[in-house]
């Protein structure tokens, strides 16, 4: 029942760093009056390495009473034991589980990724989304690995792919057609049937979700003129991004606040907010090029 596109969801802060609840409902009602059916939260958009478990419990709970469609909590953390507690709290709330590929001890061996990911997920009560993304984690998820897992966790019934090969994510379907395959890249809604795989898991694209959920109305339909159009729009806002001296983290709050007024755009350490200045020039891009052509699909 999860359906793309997946909108993986900024934490706000304030400028204390504290989870900002009152922002957090703002962009849910945002993402709601957009059309988004199927949500992530506590995934790399949303800044999870520095958030505690206690403050990652507390954001699937207060997602949970506010977002009343499918809600997809990342449990993913470096030990085995923070994982397991994670899901233990989501099993109760969440509609589905996601798991990142272990971190920090780079290039780990592949049975030693396989072990976390079993040990991990022994609790798992919910269906489980795999997430790869090797550039933050240094390990990638071979998809020889996910097939085997699949054979042994029943409710692993998905891989989120984020690491730009996408010979690789369309590995991870060949080998094992079961499961649903998406991938993290913007640029890619217009060609998710060419390419055989399920849909995207769009972050940057939170603060213009009419985008990408409008193209893979589009692709359903079979208006290809309507999703080039839109694809065009959205790769626009990926250039910008992109051009601007900031995270993709950064850029993404600092849009928000152009789309939601007082929305905070603090990122915590390492990360480092947009300026004044940036924040004011993604203002004028997002108004003179974005939010006059943004409506629900």
């Amino acid at each position: 029942m999860i359906s793309s596109p997946i909108v993986a969801a900024v934490t706000p802060f304030d400028e204390r760093g504290v989870v900002d609840y009152a922002a957090l409902g703002d962009y849910l009602d945002l993402l709601i009056e957009a059309g988004v059916q199927s949500l992530l939260v506590n995934g790399t958009t949303g800044e999870f390495p520095s958030m505690s478990l206690v403050e990652r419990r507390e954001v699937v709970d207060f997602c949970r009473q506010r977002w009343p469609r499918r809600l997809i909590a990342h449990v993913g953390a470096s030990a085995v034991g923070d994982t397991e507690t994670l899901i233990q709290a989501a099993n109760d709330c969440a509609d589905a589980l996601a798991v990142i590929t272990p971190y920090f001890f780079a290039d780990a061996p592949e049975a030693g990724i396989g072990e976390f990911f079993e040990c991990a997920l022994a609790s798992a009560r919910k269906p489980v989304l795999l997430y790869n993304f090797p550039r933050h984690t240094q390990n990638s998820l071979a998809p020889a690995l996910v097939t085997r897992l699949s054979a042994k966790l029943p409710l692993l019934w998905g891989v989120k792919d984020s690491g730009k090969d996408l010979s690789i994510t369309q590995e991870f379907k060949a080998r094992c057609p079961r499961l649903r395959v998406f991938v993290g890249d913007d640029r890619i809604g217009i060609r998710v049937a060419e390419l055989g795989i399920d849909g995207v898991v769009t972050g940057a694209g939170g603060p213009v979700p009419e985008l990408p959920l409008g193209i893979a109305a589009a692709v359903g339909r079979g208006d290809v003129v309507a999703a080039r159009h839109l694809q065009a729009t959205f790769d626009c806002y990926s250039d910008a991004r992109k051009a601007m001296p900031l995270t993709d983290i950064a850029f993404v709050k600092a849009a928000l606040a152009a789309r939601l007024p007082g929305f905070p755009p603090h990122v915590r350490p390492p990360l480092v907010t947009a300026s004044a200045e940036q924040c004011q020039s993604i203002r004028t891009f997002m108004r003179d090029n974005m939010i006059n052509k943004l409506s629900p699909f």
